[in-house]
């Protein structure tokens, strides 16, 4: 059974749909509210995030004080949405992740060095080509936001792959029995998500386009390899890189990170084509590698579904 059919092998009644929905919303409410709290008691003249106000926020309570706050939610989801998967929909804990007989970590390792090596190159053009970038390395604030950024980003990024490339991929598929509209859909889903992050009003809406192709190919991949582990790679890879090596006043994340780039966000449009290009040549790479049938067989409904 490929992974994207693994809500037959639990219980998905709309009854327990429903309240896991409600438990996951709610455990990111509550992650959410820290920050909140953190304000109202230790600053209680700020007033309200807006969209220059992340640096001040950041600046204000301090870049790793900041960073935690904003990884609380993620972390809470990621655990609430594995008890709701292995006690209300009775899944097994191996299954939540892939279909494999053990997790493959070798699979999570590749896809994990290969985007970084290329997202690692891509920067390394961009310092050459660019000025008004600043080195700004601090060893005690760097090492700081390393250990917060390799326990707790694992779990952002873990929960956003089980909600997105399992629980809506999966529910998706079962509902629908098409394949690729579940992956579409879940993509379109997951670049929604971004809609408010701070870069996207200094851009412009149309980088939604990036985190929407971003989500579907991290669809595909996780039906085409019928599991979690190389989206998974992919996407802890993605984001440590982007909070350990390069920072903007301008991105979501606000870290201290080793160089901040000062250059303005401009239309993004260059830099998405970009991107696109790469993350391109690794489903390219991963196809290889595994030998997939890409585009086979993905608008054939599953009859048991």
């Amino acid at each position: 059974m490929n992974y994207i059919d693994f809500w037959n092998k639990g219980r998905f009644e709309a009854s327990r749909v429903l309240l896991t929905l409600f438990l996951v919303f709610s455990a990111y409410f509550v992650g959410s509210l820290f920050l909140s709290i953190d304000l109202a008691i230790n600053h209680p003249n700020f007033t309200g995030l807006s969209d220059g106000s992340w640096k001040e926020l950041s600046l204000l309570m301090g870049k790793n004080r900041l960073f935690l706050l904003m990884m609380l939610p993620f972390s809470l989801v990621f655990f609430t949405l594995l008890i709701c998967l292995t006690k209300i929909h009775k899944l097994p804990l191996l299954s939540v992740f892939t279909s494999r007989k053990i997790f493959d970590w070798k699979r999570f390792f590749i896809a994990f060095t290969w985007w970084s090596f290329m997202v690692l190159a891509y920067t390394g053009i961009e310092l050459l080509l660019h000025k008004n970038f600043q080195l700004v390395f601090n060893a005690q604030k760097f090492f700081t936001l390393f250990l917060l950024s390799i326990i707790l980003l694992p779990l952002q990024t873990s929960s956003e792959e089980l909600m997105f490339r399992g629980y809506i991929l999966q529910g998706i598929k079962k509902r629908t029995g098409s394949i690729l509209s579940s992956i579409l859909i879940s993509g379109l889903m997951f670049g929604m998500m971004h809609i408010a992050n701070p870069e996207i009003a200094k851009i412009g809406y149309h980088i939604l386009i990036y985190y929407i192709i971003v989500g579907v190919v991290l669809g595909a991949i996780a039906f085409y390899d019928s599991g979690l582990e190389l989206s998974l790679g992919f996407h802890a890879a993605n984001n440590l890189i982007t909070a350990l090596l390069i920072t903007a006043d301008w991105q979501a994340f606000q870290t201290d990170a080793i160089i901040v780039d000062s250059n303005p966000p401009g239309n993004g449009i260059l830099p998405m084509l970009l991107a696109l290009s790469m993350l391109s040549a690794f489903f390219l790479l991963l196809n290889k590698k595994y030998n997939w049938k890409v585009f086979t067989n993905l608008s054939i409904r599953n009859r048991n579904s």
